[in-house]
């Protein structure tokens, strides 16, 4: 018979969550070198771009449920600690980083939401294209600023 650990539970969706996370740099990275393309050489926006900021969307909610899964019960018996910058392991509040990470994903993902319904919109595809720069952009900042806060702050 299969036993199947909470720990073992929390691995798999961690893995999961670090695979999607993964696509979405992929996503965002082309999604980024088209849209600085499609604003230098003016090139029209296409259903290939459209279906870049899809997936750069369903990545973000994609791990916005594996997130949720993870800080959930399956999270709980576990401690947080993560190597700071200085080589030395630092305990992390189980209350506070959990938090303040979902509460900037959220306003990433509200963002990026934003920075789709604008561009799919906006009627001049210059203008889609800088639309998506600057609200993925924001995004991209959100996410990063959350993810540094663990071992900068």
């Amino acid at each position: 018979m299969l036993a199947f650990t909470i720990l073992e539970g929390f691995s798999i969706f961690k893995l999961l969550h670090t695979l999607i996370s993964l696509s979405f740099l992929i996503i965002a990275i082309w999604l980024f070198v088209r849209a600085f393309n499609g604003i230098i050489y003016k090139k029209t926006y296409v259903r290939l771009d459209r279906y870049l900021s899809f997936g750069f969307i369903g990545s973000l909610y994609l791990q916005l449920i594996f997130g949720l899964i993870l800080f959930s019960n399956l999270g709980s018996s576990l401690g947080y600690s993560y190597l700071s910058n200085d080589n030395t392991v630092k305990e992390v509040s189980k209350r506070l980083w959990p938090i303040e990470h979902i509460v900037l994903m959220l306003f990433a993902l509200l963002i990026a939401n934003l920075g789709l319904i604008i561009s799919i919109n906006t009627m001049s595809d210059k203008r889609k294209y800088i639309n998506i720069l600057i609200y993925y952009s924001i995004s991209i900042l959100l996410i990063i600023f959350s993810l540094a806060a663990i071992y900068f702050f």
